[in-house]
């Protein structure tokens, strides 16, 4: 009898247990906070695409749910309307809503260089006999007489092609020909339809390109090939700054997810493509795995932004005329380590 009663409790122990771990996954997951976040679909965002798709973002509970925007100016204007909480984002942007009064604020680095590598047609890279062992400089001066595929006016793909220009002496409205083409895949047909003989894009959509035999990747900004735009702040995650402060503990969460991705995608890289296959479903696995290597190095390791790479944004902002003059670059303005710490 006393064997019977002692078999009867540790019996209702374990249903109690069970019961009790059943209920703190219910719980767990009614505490899951809702987090929106817009993006640019670019391979700089790897280290964001695989904490939700591994479950790191769960396991924080953080519902993350991204959404594709066409620009970094439409993520930001989704972010000051409160229709999403992060954004990929640039400084020129932090810059002209400081001007506004609003308050973007840098709170995880993705890059630590400009991650914009260009393809040229492939008949264009034969007859000028151009290759990535040429010195920057020549390579700068051959895009002289091109047509240039950029995104739109004021892009990104705009400004550093023009930047690109100025460093050869060439002018964008005289010696070359800047050609209006959209996104990725309209940039990729042009090229194939040569409708322009070159444009520049972060990973993949210059390596899809080469791969497809219709260019060769000539300038590799990500591999450091244009030194005033390493230790540089490209793009980063950005919030509303109020927001920030008001849901501390969502941001450490949202970067705890992203760090334990980062780490991920240096130690185990078929784990990481796999996870990157989400968000990239037609993109072969081949290319996928190429873009990969060429961009890790651009990649910042840990999100840590420093006083130096923001300074030299900055500096470019104003040297290029993007901008008249620019807030402070130091911590606790445009930018932040505090959620990551």
């Amino acid at each position: 009898m006393k064997r019977n009663y002692l078999r009867w409790g540790i019996s209702l122990l374990v249903v109690g247990m069970l019961i009790m771990v059943s209920d703190m996954n219910v719980y767990a997951q009614a505490k899951k906070i809702k987090v929106r976040e817009a993006h640019t679909e670019t391979l700089f965002m790897a280290p964001v695409y695989i904490a939700e798709a591994a479950g790191y973002m769960a396991e924080e509970g953080i519902d993350l749910e991204l959404t594709e925007v066409d620009s970094g100016a439409l993520a930001v204007a989704a972010l000051v309307s409160g229709g999403v909480q992060f954004v990929d984002a640039d400084p020129f942007q932090a810059v002209q809503l400081a001007k506004q009064g609003k308050s973007l604020q840098f709170i995880y680095n993705l890059t630590k260089r400009v991650t914009l590598d260009m393809v040229i047609a492939k008949d264009v890279v034969a007859a000028k006999k151009l290759s990535r062992n040429m010195p920057i400089a020549q390579r700068f001066a051959a895009l002289k007489g091109m047509k240039l595929g950029i995104t739109k006016p004021g892009a990104a793909t705009d400004v550093y092609m023009r930047f690109y220009l100025k460093q050869a002496g060439i002018d964008p409205e005289r010696d070359v020909q800047i050609v209006t083409a959209g996104g990725g895949s309209a940039l990729m047909a042009g090229i194939k339809t040569k409708q322009i003989e070159a444009f520049h894009l972060s990973a993949p959509t210059p390596y899809l390109v080469q791969r497809e035999g219709f260019g060769s990747v000539i300038i590799k900004s990500s591999a450091g090939d244009v030194p005033e735009l390493d230790n540089f702040l490209y793009t980063g995650v950005a919030v509303n700054k109020e927001y920030a402060e008001k849901n501390p503990d969502v941001v450490k969460r949202w970067a705890k997810a992203v760090t334990r991705a980062n780490v991920l995608m240096r130690k185990d890289e078929a784990a990481a493509l796999k996870y990157l296959k989400k968000y990239f479903p037609r993109m072969p696995d081949d290319v996928m795995a190429l873009a990969m290597k060429e961009i890790m190095p651009a990649l910042s390791t840990d999100g840590m932004m420093n006083e130096r790479m923001m300074q030299k944004h900055l500096d470019f902002l104003k040297n290029t005329k993007q901008v008249d003059s620019t807030p402070s670059a130091k911590e606790g303005v445009l930018w932040t380590n505090a959620y990551l710490k």
